[in-house]
C-alpha cells in the first residue's frame, strides 16, 4: 500500500471462480478467474476503485490472460471462456 498523507493506493486480488478455457501452453482446461483491482483508501477503508482487470491463470502451467471487460457478464454466469474473449496473453509457458 502506498501512502499519500491519510491517503493510499492499494492493490486487491480477488478469486471469482474456475472457468473452462483451452491453455495455449499446455493445453489443460482447468483455469482460475481472477479480478485484479486497485482501490484508493482513505484511514484504510475503499472509497474508489481506480483500475479493474480480469485475468484467468491456467491450474497447471500458471499461463495468464486478460480478459475482456465487456464479456465478463457471460464468462461469470457460464463459466466457459472463448479465445475471442481474451484481449491479450500476460504469460505463456
Amino acid at each position: 500500500m502506498i501512502l499519500i498523507g491519510i491517503f493510499g493506493l492499494k492493490n486487491k486480488e480477488e478469486r471469482l471462480r474456475s472457468v473452462d478455457f483451452e491453455c495455449t501452453g499446455c493445453l489443460s482446461e482447468k483455469m482460475e478467474l481472477y479480478a485484479f483491482r486497485q482501490v484508493l483508501e482513505v484511514f484504510f477503508i475503499p472509497i474508489i476503485t481506480l483500475k479493474k482487470k480480469h485475468i484467468i491463470t491456467c491450474s497447471t502451467c500458471k499461463s495468464s490472460y486478460k480478459l475482456k471487460e465487456g464479456k465478463m457478464e457471460e464468462i461469470l454466469l457460464k463459466g466457459k471462456v472463448k479465445y475471442e474473449d481474451v484481449e491479450e496473453i500476460v504469460k505463456e509457458y
